[in-house]
């Protein structure tokens, strides 16, 4: 069984049919390329709504016209994790449609509404999991007796989906959305988090959310891709225009992430580089950039000084994305939107390190 994974998506700017009518050349060679896998998974952070309202306070939104979920057909994607920070960018309405499109297209999904995907292929069982972490700031999350939203990374969540998959005697695979924006580097809880995970079974983690590559990690029989990058992405404008975030060139660089899946589980697998430039989608060779921000993983000593060298990336990064945080950049982002982003972030940190705690504190007791 060949699986690709690929990054996040969001069907914006010249990924949008309505905004680019030469859209489906432009992915061409990428659609071919994915013609060679059984099955074809990716992120989807765009909700396919025609709602252009939203009152869900975030500094940056996201969403596609309807129409565009054909593009996931012409790229050959099979199934998509709707476990992520924007897909409740339009509320419930937004939720809504984007899952009636993916259906009416036959496209399936999972990550949302406590929905996962089990899967059997020539006898071989496999559940798909998504699950969107409180460190991403999201909203929507499922939540006590919410049960229509995004599904919540939390420790509980996780061991009880180890467990389900172990009673159906199927390989686990868990999409999760975790992490830090514009770093290499993967937090440490969530280094320990897969640890744990990979202690109790054979699983696979394919990590999105920070927007570039970070290193894959294998523990035990167990394999990690902490984030495959962007898949398709571009310059996103906040909702009321006053901002615009551009990708950089890590943001343009990505892999299709290629696993073979025998006996539950991963008899092989192979990274496919891709750069997204001005005339399309170019492959090369990532193996060499892959193996070097992995290596650190494979032994922290110094806890702090690697939280210190993340930081040190983030900070480096956001400077250059945003510039200097000076009075004119402040007002001009003085909004209902931006305010009550930075409200929520405060409580939503508070839930994550209570997480955090179980995270680091699981690999001791797996």
């Amino acid at each position: 069984m060949k699986i690709a994974f690929l990054g996040d998506i969001a069907l914006i700017g010249r990924y949008d049919i309505t905004q680019n009518e030469n859209v489906k050349e432009r992915l061409e060679v990428i659609a071919n390329k994915l013609l060679e896998y059984d099955y074809v998974i990716a992120n989807l952070e765009s909700p396919l709504t025609d709602k252009t309202t939203s009152i869900i306070p975030k500094s940056m939104h996201l969403r596609t016209p309807v129409v565009n979920v054909e593009l996931l057909n012409y790229l050959h994607i099979n199934a998509v994790s709707l476990a992520n920070n924007h897909l409740f960018d339009f509320g419930k309405k937004g939720l809504e449609d984007t899952i009636n499109a993916l259906e009416s297209h036959d496209v399936e999904w999972f990550g949302a509404n406590s929905k996962n995907l089990l899967k059997e292929f020539n006898g071989e069982k496999i559940c798909f999991s998504g699950f969107c972490c409180y460190s991403t700031n999201g909203t929507g999350y499922i939540e006590e007796n919410n049960k229509i939203g995004i599904n919540t990374l939390t420790y509980d969540n996780i061991i009880q989906q180890l467990e389900k998959d172990k009673n159906n005697k199927a390989f686990s695979i868990l999409s999760f959305h975790w992490g830090t924006e514009h770093t290499n580097y993967p937090k440490y809880d969530h280094i320990r988090l897969a640890e744990t995970i990979a202690m109790k079974k054979n699983s696979l983690i394919c990590g999105h959310h920070p927007h570039i590559i970070q290193g894959v990690q294998k523990i035990n029989d167990s394999l990690i891709a902490y984030s495959l990058g962007n898949f398709l992405f571009d310059d996103s404008t906040s909702i009321k225009g006053n901002f615009t975030i551009k990708q950089n060139e890590n943001n343009k660089k990505s892999f299709i992430f290629e696993v073979d899946i025998n006996e539950s589980k991963v008899s092989n697998c192979k990274y496919h580089g891709f750069k997204d430039g001005e005339g399309g989608f170019v492959f090369f060779d990532i193996n060499t950039e892959l193996q070097q921000i992995s290596e650190p993983l494979e032994k922290i000593d110094d806890i702090t000084a690697y939280e210190t060298k993340r930081k040190e990336q983030f900070d480096e990064i956001i400077l250059e994305k945003f510039g200097k945080h000076n009075l004119k950049w402040i007002l001009n982002r003085l909004n209902y939107y931006s305010i009550g982003a930075r409200i929520l972030a405060i409580f939503r940190n508070k839930k994550y390190l209570r997480e955090a705690e179980k995270f680091l504190g699981g690999s001791k007791n797996a």
